[in-house]
């Protein structure tokens, strides 16, 4: 059980912007979703539309800010979601089961170096010239190969393959030959990498990843892609050569090779981009073209 103050104290140490609706003293045990609500449990409002009559009682709630509800008790803040899900993480997650740093059945070759805290787990092959940062994460059926570079604080969940050749060919006579590739991948600090993640090294020069990127499951990135920090990647195809500019957002995409998504862009659902995106514009459509600034 855990008092409403307790978790007030927890945002204000986190210094969330925040302000508290209280009728009457609150202990919470757990937390649920608004769709399930469990009685006596924590819960996250992000919209109005999310609230209609006959709804449970609501022990407590963490509001978005703007949005008006009749509840007793809430906590209305400004970043509703990271103040939700950090609360969870805070007082009800269950800690994971402490395992060995390396998993069964892993190989890692002779000349991998691994950071402090670095945790890999079963099944992985990660070899040839890699290098990962202190505190990362590698879940299980990992591939690591080649040349590459992973900074810190990283995650990488399962059947995710890092640092293999690319598609390259070129003609020889009525035949494709594939082209040798000999640069690599360099992933830098708090990345998140999702499953089923293909990224591919560079032809020449190294594909690179800046710092804070999130990408999304089943996501290709491409040979000599350059992919900005702060970026998100969801779902989507990068070919080759593509750069996407920071803080961006791509979802479920195709952007084809040599194209550029400049900073603070947006490209939605179900695109494909076959020419540069300007910076601070949303595109979408097949083909991509853009339908505003973003706001």
């Amino acid at each position: 059980m855990t008092d409403v103050e307790q978790i007030g104290a927890f945002l204000a140490g986190e210094k969330e912007e925040y302000r508290m609706q209280i009728a009457a003293p609150q202990r919470v045990q757990g937390f649920s979703s608004l769709d399930a609500y469990r009685e006596g449990t924590l819960t996250w409002i992000k919209s109005a539309d999310r609230w209609h009559e006959g709804m449970p009682d609501i022990a407590l709630a963490i509001v978005q800010e703007g949005v008006e509800l009749p509840l007793p008790n809430q906590i209305i803040c400004r970043n509703s979601k990271a103040a939700f899900f950090s609360v969870i993480e805070h007082f009800f997650a269950i800690p994971e089961e402490e395992e060995e740093p390396i998993g069964r059945g892993t190989v890692v070759g002779p000349h991998v170096k691994l950071g402090k805290n670095v945790r890999i787990g079963h099944n992985c092959s990660i070899t040839g010239d890699v290098v990962i940062g202190d505190d990362t994460v590698i879940s299980d059926n990992v591939v690591i190969k080649n040349r590459v570079r992973i900074g810190q604080r990283c995650t990488i969940q399962a059947l995710t393959m890092i640092g293999e050749d690319g598609f390259g060919a070129y003609k020889e006579g009525n035949r494709s030959v594939m082209i040798r590739h000999y640069g690599g991948v360099w992933i830098g600090d708090d990345v998140f990498i999702s499953s089923h993640v293909d990224i591919e090294r560079g032809t020449i020069d190294d594909t690179y990843i800046g710092n804070g990127v999130k990408i999304g499951p089943c996501t290709l990135i491409a040979h000599n892609n350059r992919i900005a920090d702060n970026v998100n990647l969801i779902c989507s195809h990068l070919y080759g050569s593509v750069t996407v500019e920071e803080n961006s957002l791509v979802v479920g995409s195709i952007i084809k090779n040599q194209c550029r998504v400049g900073r603070d862009s947006i490209v939605g659902i179900g695109s494909a981009v076959l020419q540069d995106v300007e910076s601070g514009k949303v595109a979408a459509g097949v083909p991509a073209r853009v339908i505003r600034e973003k706001g």
